[in-house]
């Protein structure tokens, strides 16, 4: 299992290396150890819904997965979906704890 806040960590390690500028939605299948990131979203596409869909058809069953993606140019959001239901945070990229 992992959580919303562990998964933040891992996204501001990521953006402190690569930069938040292109950053991609990415879904984690903590089960199966398994990283995918979504690409050719249109810019003014409202990113949440797409981004749910994508990360849902990419499970397996009711398999847990997190997905993190830009909600502004400053925070992401990481929304964790598990079989006991869903839980979400909006986060700054700047945070000091990467």
């Amino acid at each position: 299992m992992a959580t919303v806040d562990e998964f933040a960590r891992i996204t501001r390690r990521v953006v402190a290396r690569d930069g938040f500028d292109d950053y991609l939605p990415t879904a984690l299948y903590p089960a199966r150890r398994h990283v995918v990131v979504l690409e050719g979203v249109p810019e003014d596409a409202d990113l949440e819904p797409i981004v749910l869909d994508w990360a849902a058809k990419g499970a397996v069953g009711d398999e847990e997965y997190l997905v993190a993606f830009k909600v502004d140019a400053t925070k992401f959001k990481v929304i964790r979906r598990y079989s006991g239901g869903q839980e979400e945070g909006v986060f700054d990229v700047a945070e000091d704890d990467v």
